[in-house]
């Protein structure tokens, strides 16, 4: 039977809170310690054997596109429709990250166009960008690890 990675990261969490760090003498030492103690949180919220981390990404990119389709956006300048369902991380990596450029892209198009756009588009068109990007930060500090800054630089909990 496998264990999956968050299992396997909580058991190196729990060596070295309870093996190694106790018998670690140096500050700086056991400040390192708790780094790698946040590394590892952080890897154990991001990775993952499954697309669950990108596909949320894609989801909320899906979503502003919708959105900006709606409001008449040139289709080329909208994130693509990606999809999590059976495509490999590096696809839908590689997917994820091209519509962040169509994202920045579209940015770049708004600031240019503002002047000829209606200033009620314009609006929806801002506010529909500022709800992605909200959503976006959301997920990525759910995403996140407790920041453990006082135990890196105290080396104790």
């Amino acid at each position: 039977m496998n264990n999956s990675l968050p299992r396997l990261i909580d058991g190196m969490i729990a060596t070295l809170r309870n093996e190694v760090i106790p018998h670690v003498d140096g500050e700086f030492a056991r400040g390192q310690a708790y780094g790698l103690i946040y590394m590892l949180n952080s890897l154990r919220l991001r990775a993952d054997w499954s697309p669950a981390f990108v596909g949320e990404q894609l989801a909320a990119q899906r979503e502003l596109a919708m959105m900006l389709q709606d409001l008449g956006v040139e289709a080329s300048l909208l994130p693509e429709a990606g999809s999590a369902d059976g495509i490999d991380m590096r696809a839908l990596e590689a997917c994820r990250d091209d519509n962040d450029r169509r994202v920045c892209a579209l940015l770049d198009w708004i600031d240019d166009q503002r002047s000829t756009l209606a200033p009620q588009r314009a609006a929806a068109i801002d506010e529909a960008l500022r709800r992605y990007m909200q959503r976006q930060l959301k997920w990525e500090l759910s995403t996140s690890a407790k920041p453990m800054f006082a135990e890196i630089s105290s080396g104790s909990e």
